[in-house]
């Protein structure tokens, strides 16, 4: 089984990591500031010192730039390296516990992203189009962890992969963290018991 899943972009691996880097991070700064509709490739450009052909070069259009902004979070949040962490246990609590960091480094590292794709999803079909790459990606991995539960011996209720979809949702994230005043370690805990005791038989 290979160590990444499909899509997902290690950006330092590649030899062109900085520039790309440089760029998604101005994007990413400028999306959150001016809204995706108002950032102009020019803007980006400038912002990340490089010129408006060297963004076309690597990304094709804005709105490549835009999906590119998935591949910074899988990388800022440490996805690939979880991904490898799993393929390495067979524990069930603790590829469980995995998925639990997994929600916690994505919210807590690029909540800025996640909260621009969702707001901005039901009105630009950029927009919409790299939310949906997001939680295909998401899906991917939490059906990789479940199947992995599965191998382990260890039996898992119907319908798993759905109930950890839901669990690990942005508005569960929101509803205990931004608006209950949880910790984002709380927030970890609890989410792995919750895992465990829902989706284990």
């Amino acid at each position: 089984m290979p160590a990444d899943l499909p899509g997902i972009v290690r950006l330092r691996d590649r030899r062109e990591a900085l520039t790309l880097r440089t760029i998604l991070t101005a994007a990413r700064g400028l999306f959150a500031e001016r809204g995706y509709a108002r950032t102009p490739i020019r803007l980006i450009a400038q912002e990340a010192g490089v010129s408006p052909q060297t963004v076309y070069a690597h990304f094709g259009s804005k709105a490549g730039v835009l999906g590119g902004l998935v591949d910074l979070l899988d990388d800022e949040a440490g996805i690939p390296d979880l991904v490898a962490e799993a393929q390495r246990t067979e524990d069930p609590v603790a590829l469980l516990g995995l998925l639990a960091t997994v929600a916690r480094q994505v919210r807590e590292r690029c909540g800025d992203i996640v909260a621009m794709l969702s707001s901005g999803a039901a009105v630009d079909p950029d927009i919409a189009a790299t939310q949906a790459e997001g939680a295909r990606r998401n899906r991917l991995g939490i059906e990789m962890v479940v199947g992995r539960v599965r191998e382990s011996g260890r039996a898992v209720v119907p319908r798993a992969a759905d109930i950890a979809v839901a669990l690990m949702s942005a508005d569960v994230h929101t509803s205990l963290v931004a608006e209950a005043g949880w910790s984002h370690d709380d927030y970890e805990a609890w989410l792995k018991d919750t895992l465990v005791t829902s989706l284990l038989r």
